[in-house]
């Protein structure tokens, strides 16, 4: 039987519930393919742990944190293929490395380089289902790494094109990707298929059904892969896949990530600019190119702290803006002045903080944090983004 990979997020896997729901989907897949399947950490489980680090030391080293970190996801394939058995399917869990998920010498956002499949291979063989614990790996030389944060995404694809692109199945909380979160906007439009090239700016800017990294890898191989809820798999979801010649011009959707902005003076700011690119994700900076001497970046807020202590080592003055979001629009061909015109009379110049950057796929822009939600619900009505009635 051709394999499939199957994976499940960490709010499918939140609670002994839907441990043994997504037991019974498991079980039901295994009629016309035979899973191999990747788990999240339970939930908010990540973010305990992280906390929890942070708790007795204000600088986890790296390597000790990506230790502590793979153990969420080792308790969610431990429990998953305890719930298989309950079912009489016979199951076997690996994490990382015992699987082969070999990455570079990296800690804390390895990148896969290869995987050895020998373990899974001889599972399937043997009429087991392979459970993986996603996110992590080793590295060459032999230390536990993890892939960041949503990296069982990458896991997923990883071996769903490892196995030879075999279907490979995502399963969340929301059944395929939307126009907007449809947590905070019902109604919006939901897409039967969706471009790779759209979603990697979707995930890139804040929407979180999908690791940006792993549709990257899915398109640099061709790998189609579908989004569907594991609460209601019946509704079928999103079939990802290459369509830049079925698509029309237009926006797609619109996105939000909570920001920070650092005004840094006093060093040059190129030097800098490099030691911040390493240390966090920065998503957009300017640089005074006449003096060299002043920067100004931006970056998510859950990476606040990160660049609060890497400024603060670096002995730079710098000023912190808080309360921000950005609102991005994404879609094709959106930078054209009609579109770039519609975004300015919905919003309102006198409410941009900041214009982030502008592409023919993405344009994204600063706005306080407290009109966020409104900015957002009138460029959806404007660019038609809510199902018909």
């Amino acid at each position: 039987m051709t394999p499939c990979v199957l994976k499940f997020g960490g709010s499918s896997v939140a609670t002994p519930e839907r441990i043994r729901a997504v037991a019974e989907i498991v079980k039901r897949k295994r009629e016309v393919c035979a899973p191999v399947v990747v788990v999240s950490a339970m939930g908010k489980t990540t973010d305990e742990l992280l906390k929890l680090a942070y708790s007795v030391s204000r600088r986890p080293p790296p390597r000790e944190l990506d230790m502590l970190l793979t153990v969420g996801e080792r308790i969610s394939m431990a429990l998953l293929s305890m719930a298989l058995y309950e079912l009489g399917l016979e199951a076997i869990s690996f994490t990382g490395s015992q699987v082969g998920i070999i990455t570079e010498d990296r800690f804390n956002r390895a990148r896969v380089l290869e995987i050895k499949l020998y373990r899974i291979t001889d599972a399937l063989k043997e009429g087991k289902i392979p459970v993986v614990a996603g996110f992590q790996g080793v590295s060459v030389s032999k230390e536990i790494t993890t892939l960041g944060r949503g990296g069982s995404d990458l896991t997923a694809v990883a071996l769903a094109i490892s196995l030879g692109k075999v279907p490979c199945e995502i399963y969340t909380d929301v059944p395929g990707v939307f126009a907007l979160d449809p947590r905070k906007f019902p109604g919006v439009r939901r897409y039967e298929r969706m471009d790779y090239t759209i979603l990697s700016e979707m995930a890139s800017s804040g929407a979180r059904v999908m690791h940006s990294r792993a549709v990257n890898l899915a398109a640099k191989y061709g790998l189609p892969f579908l989004i569907l809820s594991s609460y209601e798999p019946e509704k079928g979801g999103t079939l990802v896949e290459k369509r830049e010649h079925l698509e029309s011009p237009g926006v797609k959707a619109i996105t939000t990530m909570p920001i920070v902005m650092f005004d840094v003076e006093g060093r040059e700011g190129l030097p800098l600019l490099a030691r911040m690119v390493e240390a966090v994700r920065v998503l957009n900076f300017t640089h005074d190119a006449t003096t060299g001497k002043h920067l100004v970046l931006s970056v998510p807020l859950e990476e606040r702290d990160r660049a609060l202590e890497t400024l603060s080592e670096m002995g730079v003055r710098f000023a912190l803006r808080e309360g921000l979001s950005m609102v991005c629009v994404v879609g094709w061909g959106v930078s054209a002045p009609e579109i770039m015109e519609a975004i300015f009379s919905v919003v309102g110049w006198e409410h941009i903080f900041m214009m982030m950057g502008a592409s023919d796929t993405k344009v994204c822009i600063a706005v306080e944090k407290e009109r966020e939600e409104a900015v957002v619900g009138n460029l959806a009505r404007k660019f038609g983004l809510y199902e018909a009635p």
